[in-house]
């Protein structure tokens, strides 16, 4: 067998190895989980969409042993197909008039994952809906259990404010976070090929970020389904409307980013700012109200 496909096989191994690490229960191998990703997205970017694609299949077989035949459909829609659809708009490229390679833009793959995210959970969502307690229902329960394991026997009218307070928003922020880990174990792979100049493709800049028209229009039109509609179509459009919302957190980095670049000490401010990001999570929304000012004012062209 050739080193390629050597080489795809076990990243799709390596995967089922991080992502087996949940069975634990620790908190390091939930953590670590996350990352579970990451292998694929190496083989993808560093080998090509086919080796990306074998990758990804012999993660979600491999996951039939340790989690059976959900485990592995989960798997499959959760981290191996989104790597595959990712590498293959990522490895898009084509030839301007002058001859020079263009490749798939950041501003198109960001949003390409966030349409596929909210394709997915509507999928989740029509299942979901044929369940005894339907759609939001059944996220009630999930959110009471999760109360339930984490507020003392006592301390009912706190567990029902918790569940009041996350049911609405649950499935638009465990969504919101796949999109985020996706993004970050994409870019973390595409720096470790660079850094060992085993990339396929050029690193997207994130300053060049643009999306299409239409795409804050749909975000709009969730929101307010959310907004104005009743029971289970506004639970839905609540939902997803943060999906949607969420790639504007990504713009107003860009955003972040071409101010930084302005300065002098644009190294130093961008690590302040990330820093700041991680102790003070609630600057998401302000980064991601940027972004939604960015697509209609345009902030950067004013920063140049």
């Amino acid at each position: 067998m050739s080193r390629y496909w050597l080489l795809a096989i076990g990243g799709g191994a390596a995967s089922v190895l991080i992502y087996s690490l949940t069975v634990s229960g620790s908190f390091g191998g939930l953590v670590l989980a996350y990352f579970a990703a990451l292998p694929l997205y190496l083989v993808g970017l560093g080998l090509g969409l086919t080796a990306g694609a074998a990758a990804g299949a012999t993660a979600t077989i491999g996951m039939l042993l340790p989690g059976g035949f959900m485990a592995a459909l989960v798997f499959f829609f959760v981290t191996a197909l989104p790597t595959i659809v990712l590498v293959r708009q990522s490895l898009l490229s084509r030839n301007d008039p002058q001859g020079n390679v263009a490749w798939y833009p950041a501003g198109l793959m960001v949003v390409t994952l966030s349409v596929f995210g909210a394709g997915i959970y509507t999928l989740a969502a029509l299942w979901l809906a044929t369940q005894p307690g339907g759609f939001e229902g059944t996220t009630q329960a999930f959110v009471e259990n999760l109360a339930s394991s984490m507020t003392a026997p006592g301390a009912a009218e706190h567990r029902e404010n918790i569940v009041n307070t996350l049911t609405p928003i649950v499935p638009g922020f465990v969504a919101a976070s796949w999109f985020v880990m996706t993004v970050i174990n994409a870019a973390l792979a595409q720096g470790l090929l660079v850094r060992f100049q085993r990339n396929i493709r050029p690193s997207p800049d994130i300053v060049s970020m643009e999306f299409p028209n239409w795409f804050p229009i749909a975000a709009a039109a969730a929101a307010l389904v959310g907004l104005l509609l009743p029971g289970a179509l506004g639970f839905y459009g609540t939902n997803l409307a943060i999906i949607l919302i969420v790639p504007f957190f990504f713009m107003g980095l860009a955003v972040v980013h071409a101010l930084c670049r302005q300065k002098s000490a644009g190294p130093f401010l961008l690590i302040a700012f990330y820093g700041m990001l991680i102790v003070f999570g609630w600057l998401v929304v302000i980064v991601a109200t940027l972004g939604l000012i960015e697509q209609w004012i345009g902030l950067r062209r004013r920063f140049t």
